[in-house]
């Protein structure tokens, strides 16, 4: 009986041991642990107007000490354990709290202890909850468990940017996400090599995972991503820089958000397989920059879709190595839907077809920007958006053969810097709109270095800056297109011809001028010998400014104006040192980089402007042998040779005004306004 007895009390003893052993394992708390991993660190907390309430224990529990900004040292092997019950107050950009260490530490345990008190909790309390916890904590080597699975809008954001010790991440369970909960969350952590093995949530919210592993460049392999209905921005450049990711995740999603994928593997060098993409049904910028930078990527991925959104595929492939095209099988296009989407694509040499008839603002701007292309595709749009073949083809350094361009009515910078740089082209395409545009042809084929033929350019009405700088730079081309315009627009031939080969220039029969018309139009023009005649005899705001500048053989110019203004700033800067400048008899005879060229000789046409002067009460002019004599002047006196050069210059006195000339011949008196000969 005394020994079942003493046997049915151990039985007891064990049992009540067991229990509470059990009972201790499920109340027992899962706090953030600190172990250090070498002698001298440390870590402290730093707070930004915000009490962060943290305690910490170096003795398993027994003690607590609230945590300061003073460094707390542990040795090699030591622990601390750390709780709190939330701050004092919801941070914010400015109010918030974060550790900082030296030395090497690893976490453990569970970091929601720091505001539940003992890490049990599985719902994160309030947004912004651990922002910036760990941020620049070079000494973190390893992650704490991040069991919530209700999270909080922006409550990891930033949480272990900068972490460059860090080389794994914790597991994140959570299925249902909060507008920005992983927003930049291991950016910069250079020496993670890897990430959770799923992503499981299925319910994405705004920004989720945006800019997740940003510029994480010994990351090797993507979590899985098994959402299928996207939110806005959710992928936006999570991998971006992700320099030693060779394969991307798949992507099953087929219902897409606005910038869904914006950047997503932006940067990512490494990357040689794109993942499909099943959507058919588009959003704003939902695949722009996707694979931008991404330089060994060789094939596209198929892009069905025939619905397309705002900026869709703009600089989708740009930089990339692709050696082919997707089919584009949309015929109806979006604003800036194909911007720059295979801009920098060198190794591309054939483009696909386009066969779309609606265009929209900026729809192929710079599509094809710095491509191999040999032969370009049809573009069979006869009604233009503004912008729509902005810059479609510049730098395309192969490129032999324009499409054709059939439309006849212009819209808002429809052809700018269409063909800038091709300097394999040789022959424009045909042009036969008459209606034209604000900047229509701005810089279309701008340092085309071969280009020897120019097209026909029928329109008799321009507008602004229709032409502006369209052939600067054709050093090839030496004959300029007629020019039939008669109504004029400000800027509308600025810049034009500069910079090219012609030895002849095209008529300009307006008389009419706008502001900046002429503005640089034949500059630099160095093959040039004679100006067009210049009818207009009232000129407009900066009309002639620049207009000859550079031009080295400029040896004749014929003007009609009779006012000089302020409309010819430096237009014969850097003109032949010798030629003939021919204008009205009214037009007074003033010389230098805004007036007439030094040295060249004056043709005044025949009017009554000498005799006028000569008998002016105001103004008298006499010659004895060599000397001029000016009496009553108000102003300065100058004496000119006919060909231009200053001879002399002279203070006016209240008495005769002498000057004394080298030798006989004509010369040319000028006071103020007014200008007559004399000859000696």
């Amino acid at each position: 009986m005394v020994n079942l007895h003493k046997h049915n009390m151990k039985k007891f003893f064990i049992l009540l041991f067991m229990q509470i052993a059990i009972c201790c394992t499920t109340f027992a708390a899962n706090y953030l642990t600190f172990t250090a991993e070498k002698d001298n660190s440390s870590f402290c907390i730093e707070e930004s107007f915000i009490k962060s309430n943290i305690f910490y224990s170096l003795d398993n529990g027994e003690t607590w000490i609230q945590l300061t900004q003073e460094p707390v040292s542990l040795s090699k092997g030591n622990q601390a354990l750390l709780k709190g019950n939330g701050p004092n107050q919801t941070p914010s950009w400015s109010r918030h709290s974060n550790f900082k260490m030296t030395g090497s530490i690893a976490a453990s345990g569970s970091v929601m202890s720091l505001v539940d008190g003992d890490g049990e909790s599985k719902t994160i309390p309030y947004a912004k909850c651990f922002y910036q916890l760990f941020y620049n904590c070079y000494s973190l080597t390893q992650a704490p468990e991040l069991p919530a699975t209700t999270l909080k809008k922006e409550c990891y954001r930033e949480m272990f940017s900068g972490c460059t010790s860090l080389t794994q991440t914790p597991e994140l369970p959570a299925t249902t996400l909060a507008d920005s909960c992983y927003y930049r969350m291991f950016v910069s952590c250079k020496n993670l090599t890897q990430a959770p093995k799923i992503l499981p949530a299925t319910t994405l919210a705004t920004s989720c995972y945006r800019e997740m592993f940003d510029r994480c460049t010994s990351l090797t392999q993507a979590p899985e991503l098994p959402a299928t209905t996207l939110a806005d921005n959710c992928y936006n450049e999570m991998f971006y820089g992700c320099t030693s990711l060779t394969q991307a995740p798949k992507l099953p999603a087929t219902t897409l958000a606005d910038g869904c994928y914006f950047g997503m593997f932006e940067s990512c060098n490494r990357l040689t397989q794109a993942p499909e993409l099943p959507a058919t049904t588009l959003a704003t910028s939902c695949y722009r920059e996707m694979f931008d930078g991404c330089t060994s990527l060789t094939q596209a991925p198929e892009l069905p879709a025939t619905s397309l959104a705002k900026e869709c595929y703009r600089e989708m492939f740009s930089e990339c190595d692709l050696i082919e095209a997707p089919e584009l099988p949309a015929t109806t296009l979006a604003e800036d839907c194909y911007y720059g989407m295979f801009s920098g694509c060198t190794s591309l040499t054939l483009a696909p077809e386009l066969p779309a008839t609606t265009l929209a603002d900026g729809c192929y701007n710079g599509m094809f920007s710095r491509c191999g292309l040999t032969q370009a595709p049809e573009l069979p749009a006869t009604t233009l958006a503004d912008g729509c073949y902005f810059g479609m083809f510049n730098y395309c350094a192969s490129l032999t053969q324009a499409p054709e361009l059939p439309a006849t009515t212009l819209a808002e910078n429809c052809y700018k810097a269409m063909f800038v740089g091709c300097n394999g082209l040789t022959q424009a395409p045909e042009l036969p709109a008459t209606t034209l545009a604000n900047g229509c042809y701005f810089g279309m084929f701008y340092d085309c270095t071969n280009l020897i033929q120019a097209p026909k350019l029928p329109a008799t009405t321009l507008e602004e800056e229709c032409y502006l700088v369209m052939f600067s730079g054709c050093t090839s081309l030496t004959q300029a297109p007629e020019l039939p315009a008669t109504t004029l627009a400000d800027g509308c031939y600025n810049g034009m011809f500069s910079r090219c080969g012609l030895t002849q220039a095209p008529e300009l029969p307006s008389t009419t001028l706008a502001k900046e018309c002429y503005y640089e139009m034949f500059s630099e023009c160095t093959s040039l010998t004679q100006a067009p005649e210049l009818p207009a005899t009232t000129l407009a705001e900066n009309c002639y400014n620049r207009m000859f500048y550079g031009c080295e053989k400029l040896s004749h110019i014929k003007v009609a104006f009779t006012d000089w203004g302020t409309d010819t700033e430096i237009w014969v800067t850097d003109v032949a040192e010798t030629g003939t400048f021919i204008c009205p008899e009214e037009l007074s005879l003033e010389y230098g980089d805004n007036f007439i060229p030094e040295g060249w000789t004056v043709k005044q046409e025949e009017n009554t402007r000498t005799e006028a002067v000569a008998t002016a009460e105001i103004l008298k002019v006499h010659t004895s042998g060599l000397t001029i004599f000016v009496s009553n002047a108000d102003t300065d006196i100058e004496v000119y040779e006919v060909g231009g050069r200053l001879i002399d210059k002279a203070r006016n006195t209240k008495g005769d005004t002498q000057i004394t000339v080298p030798q006989s011949g004509i010369y040319l008196v000028k006071a103020g306004a007014q200008t007559f000969k004399v000859a000696l």
